[in-house]
């Protein structure tokens, strides 16, 4: 039975905002790619750490600094660019 990560809940979040921009029309085509390739991220990322740490409690620390590392990471593009 798989168990709500936090890589799920992000997942989900995305897919919502992508259907829902998809639908208004609010979502360009290179920001739907974007969210599509975050989407396929953090699926791929979800299953390789459930794959590599097997205790529910190590997947939640484990999802949760990948996800703060993520952020961080692209923060600090955006920073560069900007």
């Amino acid at each position: 039975m798989k168990r709500i990560t936090p890589l799920n809940i992000i997942t989900a979040c995305l897919l919502i905002w992508l259907g829902f921009g998809l639908i208004d029309m609010t979502l360009g085509t290179a920001k739907a790619l974007w969210l599509l390739l975050l989407i396929v991220i953090s699926v791929i990322g979800d299953q390789m750490i459930r794959v590599s740490v097997g205790a529910l409690k190590r997947i939640w620390i484990v999802q949760l600094l990948f996800i703060v590392v993520t952020v961080a990471i692209a923060f600090a593009i955006w920073y560069i660019k900007n």
